[in-house]
Order: C-alpha cells, then structure tokens, then sequence
C-alpha cells in the first residue's frame, strides 16, 4: 500500500485525507494542535459551508475553463454526497448551507471523528518547511527537522488569510520550491480603505446599498447588501464581494473607486420619488422628509456631500441643486486606497494557478505525484459558503485521484 501525505487539516485537506484513506495509508500534517481550526470562523461561527447556486461567475481565478471542470455539477453533487456521509445534516437558508445545529463546532468533530475512523495518521503542531522528489517519492521536513517519506503529497495549507488560523502562506513557498508561479496572493472578502473627513462622521452606521467597483473609469464589479460605514471606509458582505477585484486594481497601480447608491430600491430612481413624495409633503424641510429614511448621521453626510442645507425644501432648490443630492444618494463616490490586511480578509485572490494543474485531477502539471487542493490555489469566491464548498471539492478531487 502507498503512503500519501496531506498537508494541511482544513476543509480541503481533511476532505482529501478522508478520500485518499480508501486506497492508500495517509499522513495529514498541521502546524495546529487540531484540524478544522479555520471552520470555527467561518459564518460567524455557524459553518456556511456551501451555497445551492455554485457557478463560475461566483468566483475570480487565472483560469475559467479549468475552474468550470473543478466545480462541474457531478464534482459538486459527489462532494455534497461525501459529506452528507460524513455525518453532515444541513439546515438551508436562502440557498446557504449551515449545520443544522448552527454551530461550526459540530462540523470540526464530525471530520475529527470520521479522520479516527479511517486510521488517518494525524500529526499536530507539524510545520512543514520543504517538500522534495527523488526517485522513491517524496520527502517532508518539518520545520524542526522531522521527516516523512511518502509516495505522493497533497498539497492543502490554505492562503495568507487569518494567519492566526495557521494560514501563513506556506504552501506558497513550497509550491514555488516545486517549480510552480505563484499569482501574487492578495486580500480578499475584505473591507475597504478610503479617506476623507466624512468618514468620521459616519463610522458605525449600517445601511442596505448597491456598490458599484470602477477601475480607471470602468465597472468592474458590483453587488447590493447590507453595508457597514467605518472610520476607514466601508466594510459589510457586499463591499466584501468586491473587495478581491479591488485588490488586483490597486496592485496593477490603476484608479479604484467605490459608487455607493443608498436606495437601490426605487427602480424609477430618486429624483422621481422624491419629487412625488415633496409635493405630498410639500411643508417638510429636506431634513424632515429624509430623517425617517437615513439616520441622521448619515443624512447630514449626503447633504453635506450635494452643499445643500438640511432647512431648504426641494421646491426651493435649483435643477442643479437637486441633481447634487439625488447623486450624493444614488453615486456617492469614493477613493479606494486599500483593502483591510491579510489578517481580516477572509480569503485571498493569487496564488497556484489553476492552468499549472489538472483540473480533473488535481495533479501539479510541473511535478507528477504532488497535488493542489484549497485556498492555496488562485481562486476565490464570494460569501455565502463558496469557498468552503471550492476547498471541499477540490479536496474530494485530490483525494480520489491520487
């Protein structure tokens, strides 16, 4: 029987050791002292662990014809079987997998056992500081100078997101000692830094809004949801999913922006349901006709923002004048100058490309025996559980073909 080394005991490398222990003898390996440790984050501690709409365009990667074959409906439908196998009940809400027990903890024990039950050898606090291929396999050094000999390795340590987790970018290096490029890693699923007195004014206000992502000018990505206001720009699940596109902008040097429209609504737009709502209410000052729509600190922004004074009617403004606030509502506009750090983005965008390795496999092109599977690799979903369910399937993949 052969041996297989898994590096990495989080959702893909688990998934890929479970697979794998049906033909061959597993070693899985982690810097951490249990797996699962990053599972215990995610979904605010409930475990979003897929979504029922997984397609291609919820994702970035280097390449879109190796990321459909990944994610085909039978890769998907033979992983979601894998882990209903596993012991996973779901409870579904609005197309996002959780639980049924909401608890993120009970998906970690789940693997736990089901790592036990398969004779998985599990070796904890195992940093790995090399892999190398000579003509009998492999060998792994750890980072205190251990070493397991195996036939083939998969590769599974996540990205630099959350390196409390574990997730250093280790298995960047390793890829690259390989052989393989490395699309730099940058974070993702992220809030976004701006600048400008306003944002003081509006820290901690959450409201539902449209963001509208424009590199040099142009669109380049846009979602609607609940948006957090910060004192260092803008946060919450919409922004989030922009974020991994802003990030590529601002290391290619271009110009990112962020539009925020503050009632995506009104399909017929502001001006015109303002304008009926004004002669309804034809006594009411922009204040009183706004305050139970905005919060007052976010009000006083967007009027500030159109230099119109909160007193004034709409009646009394001039076309320009309301044309200024309809904009400040609907395309408020601001610089993006980064993204939160690695430690708070909740993925990252970069790393192994997907064209150095076979999707139907996950076997490295570059170097026969050593697999990819997780985070490591360069492609990164939205929320809503599509990460977790790229690095259980790309698990299930390596660990069934290896």
């Amino acid at each position: 029987m052969s041996t297989v080394a898994v590096v990495g005991a989080g959702a893909a490398g688990m998934m890929a050791a479970i697979e794998a222990s049906k033909r061959h003898r597993v070693i899985l390996l982690d810097g951490n002292d249990k797996c699962g440790k990053k599972l215990l984050l995610t979904g605010n501690g409930r475990c979003n662990y897929w979504n029922s709409d997984i397609t291609p365009d919820k994702y970035n990667a280097d390449s879109e014809e190796a990321l459909e074959r990944i994610i085909s409906e039978e890769n998907l439908s033979e992983t979601l079987n894998r882990l209903e196998k596993i012991g996973l009940y779901p409870k579904i809400k609005n197309g996002y997998f959780y639980p049924y027990s909401n608890q993120a903890t009970s998906v970690r024990e789940l693997f736990d056992r089901k790592i036990s039950a398969c004779r998985i050898g599990f070796r904890t606090g195992w940093k790995v500081q090399s892999i190398a291929k000579d003509r009998d396999g492999f060998s792994i050094v750890s980072a205190d100078g251990k070493t397991v000999r195996c036939d083939k390795v998969i590769i599974a340590c996540g990205s630099k997101a959350y390196e409390k987790t574990g997730s250093d970018g280790s298995g960047y290096a390793l890829a690259k000692a390989l052989g393989h490029h490395i699309n730099r890693p940058l974070p993702a699923l992220t809030g976004l830094i701006s600048e400008g007195k306003f944002l003081k004014d509006w820290e901690k206000i959450r409201c539902d809004a449209h963001v509208t992502l424009y590199g040099n000018g142009k669109e380049i990505s846009s979602d609607t949801g609940e948006i957090q206001l910060t004192a260092k720009g803008v946060s919450g699940i919409c922004v989030f999913n922009v974020s991994g596109p802003a990030s590529r902008l601002l290391e290619k040097g271009e110009k990112v922006e962020l539009s925020i429209n503050f009632m995506p609504h009104l399909e017929e737009g502001f001006y015109g349901w303002f304008d009926a709502r004004s002669k309804a209410l034809p006594d009411m000052t922009l204040e009183e006709a706004l305050e139970s729509i905005f919060s007052y600190k976010l009000l006083f922004v967007l009027l500030k923002r159109a230099k119109t004074e909160r007193n004034a009617r709409w009646s009394d403004l001039k076309e320009a004048q309301r044309k200024a606030l309809c904009e400040a509502i609907e395309q408020f506009t601001i610089p993006v100058l980064g993204t939160e750090s690695y430690d708070k983005a909740q993925v990252c965008t970069g790393g192994v490309p997907l064209k150095e390795i076979s999707p139907d496999t996950m076997e490295s092109a570059v170097v026969p025996g050593v697999y990819f599977a997780g985070e490591v690799l360069d492609a990164d979903g939205r929320c809503g559980g599509f990460n977790l369910a790229f690095a259980f399937t790309t698990g299930y993949i390596a660990g069934k073909s290896v």
